[in-house]
């Protein structure tokens, strides 16, 4: 076989694992976030719109204003245009994407292992079921393209400096990836600190002084490209992450020892979802997880995890350089969205899941090298048949779970099968029976998600304007009381609660809540409630 051919059928087979897990979404519907970001959102619907995108947040106002993603966006806009918003469009490019991705791990593994640990790194991430969410759901083009752009670059990175110094060709191409990364998803921000690991670690014979010397006009040039992205983020979003934390963290009162202990009892389900996914959730909230006051024993697995992740990480960096590299790779692209440094807008979601997976596929590389060197030829039969009966039930799962993101129907029926006990699950299904006007079923789900969790304000304001709508105003006044009994600063709903108020004749009632709302309501609801106490006076003077 020729050398060139050695090369192809690696990756080709990667390319194919990658097409089978990801070919059958290339039917399915806009699902879940899709239709508020995509199909519900007219910004993405007009290329005459594609410049203000840099200038506006990922998720429109009435879905909270989150993040700041304008290459995405611009992505979206251009396939909307291309297919006319035919929802194949989106997902063949997800699978184009998926394939790339498959390719860059691959690529990028290959400066660091064999040509087997290499292959073996890439098929995993190929077929990994935890990045089913990512690349079925059409919103996961943000993860797709960070990943793509930080694996592209930590290859050019760790050959370049394997070959001496960095050329310019080479720092622009790499701040490049950055910016597209950066202005793709938030957590691309790791780019740097996953460089100086590589440097750290796998890239070999020179000391750190050289090190430095050489990395400084690199550093510079991302150092320049972080600078330029904050500020233009800080322009558009007010906080440092531009995103709203997790509604149990902030009703709940969690400090930060709070949300970390809580993090520390996820961490053996995180761990879980890495190295052995055979249950997957598109939600994982309370009940189904467990929010933490103070310290309990249940935290010290996650504890034990953590700590023993750093401890092999720091005691293999000579010995084993590769899976050192690789645990590295896992703590720092999961620490942004880890919840233990600022609070996210979750506990745990596989999408977080899919850049820290690239660090476990390399983990997984290095171990099939490890055991093909140590063990006699015919054990390495029966390695490798092994390592084909794991890809093949990866494979097998990730198509399998491929089908729950078709659409609503099947995404939520499958969400209330697999996070039953979670509140959020029954509130999204809610929301859902809510659109498709099925009144009766929706009040059930709300009742439930309540039950459940009482403490989300915001979830109690999506009810309380879901029965508003509903004409429901003696169940949605008992919700708004609730809510700003509970979050008195709470600004969303207070028109909506004024409205309720007179339509139950409580003027007094209503009079002083629409007072009240002038000092908390949105800006778009102050002229509403003006000309509500207008109203609500002309009543009050009426004679009874």
């Amino acid at each position: 076989m020729t050398t060139s051919w050695r090369r192809i059928i690696p990756a080709a087979t990667i390319a194919a694992l990658a097409l089978i897990a990801t070919a059958t979404s290339i039917g399915h519907d806009f699902t879940f976030d899709d239709r508020g970001v995509i199909l519900e959102n007219e910004r993405v619907h007009s290329l005459a719109h594609l410049p203000r995108l840099f200038a506006e947040t990922y998720w429109p106002a009435r879905f909270g204003g989150d993040g700041y993603r304008p290459f995405v966006m611009s992505l979206f806009t251009l396939q909307w245009a291309a297919g006319h918003g035919a929802p194949w469009v989106f997902h063949a490019i997800n699978i184009l994407l998926a394939i790339a991705t498959a390719l860059a791990v691959y690529w990028c593994a290959l400066a660091i292992l064999p040509p087997l640990g290499a292959w073996v790194a890439g098929a995993f991430f190929a077929v990994h079921p935890v990045h089913v969410e990512v690349t079925g759901n059409i919103v996961g083009q943000s993860e797709l393209i960070v990943a793509l752009c930080v694996a592209l670059a930590m290859g050019l990175y760790i050959r370049a400096r394997r070959q001496g110094t960095l050329r310019a060709a080479l720092i622009i191409a790499v701040a490049a990836l950055f910016a597209v990364a950066l202005l793709s998803k938030e957590h691309a921000i790791v780019l740097p600190a996953l460089i100086v690991a590589a440097d750290l670690l796998v890239v070999e014979g020179q000391g750190w002084r050289q090190s430095i010397r050489a990395a400084r006009p690199l550093v510079l040039a991302l150092s320049l490209v972080a600078v330029v992205y904050l500020l233009a983020r800080g322009l558009v979003q007010e906080d440092i992450t531009g995103i709203q934390p997790y509604g149990v963290f902030k009703f709940l009162h969690l400090n930060a020892w709070d949300r970390i202990g809580t993090m520390m009892t996820e961490v053996p389900r995180i761990g879980q979802l890495l190295v052995f996914p055979t249950k997957l959730s598109a939600d994982y909230s309370p009940t189904d997880v467990s929010a933490a006051r103070g310290f309990s024993p249940a935290q010290l697995p996650g504890l034990v995890i953590c700590a023993g992740a750093i401890v092999l990480a720091v005691s293999l960096r000579r010995r084993a350089p590769v899976v050192s590299f690789g645990l590295w790779w896992l703590m720092i692209a999961f620490l942004p969205v880890s919840n233990l440094l600022v609070p996210a807008g979750f506990i745990t979601a596989e999408r977080t899941l899919f850049l820290p997976s690239v660090g476990v596929v390399l983990l997984a590389g290095a171990i099939a090298v490890y055991v093909s060197e140590t063990i006699g030829a015919g054990q390495r039969r029966i390695a490798a048949l092994a390592l084909g009966v794991v890809l093949c039930a990866a494979l097998a799962r990730s198509i399998d779970r491929m089908r729950v993101w078709k659409n609503n129907e099947r995404f939520f029926a499958a969400l209330m099968r697999d996070a039953a006990n979670g509140y959020r699950a029954h509130y999204l299904h809610a929301l859902e029976l809510q659109r498709l006007s099925r009144f009766a079923e929706m009040e059930v789900e709300y009742r439930h998600a309540i039950r459940i969790f009482p403490y989300d304000a915001g979830m109690n304001l999506g009810v309380a304007d879901a029965y508003t709508r509903a004409g429901m105003c003696a169940q949605a006044v008992t919700l708004f009381e609730w809510t700003f009994n509970v979050d008195p600063e709470a600004g969303n709903g207070r028109y909506e609660y004024v409205y309720c108020l007179a339509r139950l004749g409580r003027w007094k009632d209503a009079k002083r809540e629409a007072f009240t709302g002038l000092s908390h309501a949105p800006p778009q609801d102050i002229k509403l409630l003006r000309a509500a106490i207008r109203d609500i006076n002309v009543a009050l003077a009426a004679p009874h």
